[in-house]
């Protein structure tokens, strides 16, 4: 993605990948980086390799420059509403496959009603919403697409750590 904006020596940009996400600005300088969530007031996402000093300098340059990395934001990123176009089931697992592309995992321990229904019941599934989630009629099941999105990243980030 772009560099919104260089100044002092730090680089201020987005991921191309992170449409999802609430508005925010990436910062880098040497190797330091961090990530500002953008709004009334900046708020520091994390950061590491930046000073106490750097964390205050760049805490008013996020405020300063908020409302342009805002706008930037709107004009980089169409939220787009994630959504399903099918499902698969392994032995332990639920496939959703959504209409970007992606796939998302998710053990059916995390769904006890779709681990304990038969195979016939999990292949009577429907869209809702064209795709926004997904319904089991048989078994009484809802699951959002975001929901699956959010907690696959949970996993994500906690086995990162």
């Amino acid at each position: 993605m772009p560099t919104v904006l260089v100044v002092e020596g730090f680089r201020f940009f987005f991921f191309s990948n992170e449409g999802f996400e609430p508005p925010h600005i990436h910062v880098e300088k040497g190797d330091g980086h961090a990530k500002w969530w953008l709004g009334e007031s900046p708020e520091l996402a994390y950061s590491e390799g930046f000073t106490p000093s750097q964390l205050r300098r760049l805490r008013e340059l996020v405020a300063e420059h908020g409302d342009s990395f805002a706008r930037a934001w709107m004009n980089t990123f169409i939220v787009r509403e994630p959504r399903a176009q099918a499902v698969d089931f392994g032995a332990d697992t639920l496939v959703v496959h959504l209409e970007d592309g992606r796939s998302i995992s998710a053990p059916l321990e995390w769904f006890p009603r779709l681990r304990d229904a038969s195979e016939a019941e999990r292949r009577q599934w429907r869209l809702i919403g064209r795709g926004v989630g997904i319904h089991w009629e048989a078994i009484d099941e809802d699951l959002s697409v975001r929901g699956l999105l959010e907690g696959a990243a949970a996993v994500k980030s906690r086995r990162a750590s």
